[in-house]
């Protein structure tokens, strides 16, 4: 299980968003981190609201590692998440994917999860065994 924090940038005009602390899965350090509406410069005017996310690895690896990982709804979180499963392949030089839609149901259930002080989720990693 993993919960976002919301942060602020030090820009002149702030933008909102949201981090996990370190967690270690398949004996690897990761990291999450989400953002609304893609950085957009002024989500508050928007009545769309959509969450994105990116996986890092922290970790340094000896060898390319292929991993599918999904995100859920947390435990106690009633925000309807429709499951994706997302494929990557990490290395050195490539250790953070792109930013991807969390497969919200709609913008009310994104808002919810805004109103929230922290976001908590389920991250699945699953390696892939060549």
């Amino acid at each position: 299980e993993v919960q976002f924090r919301p942060y602020r940038t030090d820009d002149f005009i702030t933008r909102l968003y949201y981090e996990t602390p370190r967690l270690t899965v398949l004996n690897q350090t990761w990291v999450l981190k989400a953002r609304v509406n893609d950085s957009e410069r002024n989500p508050n005017l928007s009545c769309k609201r959509t969450l994105s996310f990116q996986l890092i690895l922290k970790s340094k690896i000896n060898s390319p590692m292929e991993c599918s990982f999904l995100l859920l709804e947390g435990p106690y979180d009633d925000v309807k998440i429709h499951p994706v499963i997302y494929h990557f392949v990490f290395s050195n030089e490539n250790n953070e994917t792109d930013y991807m839609a969390l497969p919200i149901v709609d913008s009310v259930e994104c808002n919810k999860l805004l109103a929230a002080k922290n976001i908590n989720l389920r991250l699945f990693i699953f390696q892939i065994q060549k």
